[in-house]
């Protein structure tokens, strides 16, 4: 890795919007308000290059991509794009910074950075999203007799008329309860996810096994998915990672799901 592939950095300031880039795609980072800016981007930089490899090659694809754009003539194509999505993208959000707006548009509306690119005749190959937003629904148990409880862990919701996300969390001692069961107990009636605003950009799904014979306690499994950065299924060994691909088509969460998969079992968690 060369030190060229993040010089687009030093034209970013070290915000929340970065730091939500970051964490999309599995680096979580937060410095002192009492750093400069420059010394905050340093040591950005630096946490990117000690990433664990996958993580560190997500950051840097993900900015060669973002590079499109950061550039004047990036800039104008952003705002030309934009005109066409009316009131998904306030002007207050394109400001005259090439690379920061490129960031912003990138992490915040894709389809509409993904159309400036093309705009500028440059070739941007197109990968389906994860279809997320299934996880509006309640979970369903998968028809496999060793899993005990399924359900939504965690979610991050991106609200489209604003750019801010919302990040909800379930108890972790609690298998009882999910995201969804939080948001109709605290937002029964401006619930998140009823709201077509908002897009579910990532989540957690907890998967809870029964005991294998001997054992005590069931093994736990977490899925981390992301709408545009897939998901950990490659962390699994191969037969769990099997078990949860099927499952993730059971329930509508990839773009090749069967419809005439079978039957799934009601869950009550």
């Amino acid at each position: 890795m060369s030190s060229s592939d993040l010089n687009m950095l030093l034209n970013i300031p070290p915000d929340e919007v970065l730091f939500d880039f970051l964490a999309q795609c599995g680096l979580w980072l937060r410095f002192c308000g009492a750093d400069s800016d420059a010394n905050a981007q340093r040591r950005v930089m630096a946490e990117i290059k000690r990433a664990e490899a996958p993580v560190r090659d997500y950051i840097l694809a993900s900015l060669r991509h973002i590079a499109l754009l950061a550039d004047a003539a990036g800039l104008d194509a952003l705002r030309a794009a934009s005109e066409a999505y009316l009131g998904r993208v306030s002007p207050l959000h394109l400001p005259d910074a090439p690379a920061q707006c490129a960031l912003w548009m990138y992490l915040r509306h894709r389809d509409i950075f993904d159309d400036a690119v093309r705009m500028r005749g440059l070739y941007v190959q197109r990968v389906a999203p994860m279809p997320l937003d299934s996880l509006r629904q309640p979970l369903t148990l998968p028809a496999d007799l060793v899993v005990d409880s399924v359900r939504l862990y965690e979610a991050t919701l991106l609200d489209e008329a604003t750019g801010g996300e919302i990040a909800i969390k379930a108890p972790a001692g609690d298998v009882q309860i999910s995201v969804l069961d939080l948001l109709e107990s605290w937002m029964p009636v401006d619930n998140p996810m009823r709201q077509d605003r908002y897009r579910v950009v990532s989540a957690k799904v907890g998967v809870e096994f029964f005991p294998e014979p001997g054992q005590a306690f069931g093994r736990s499994v977490v899925l981390a998915l992301k709408r545009r950065g897939g998901s950990n299924l490659d962390d699994f060994d191969p037969r769990t990672r099997d078990q949860l691909k099927a499952w993730l088509n059971h329930w509508r969460l990839t773009t090749d799901h069967d419809p005439q998969a079978g039957p799934l079992l009601p869950t009550t968690a």
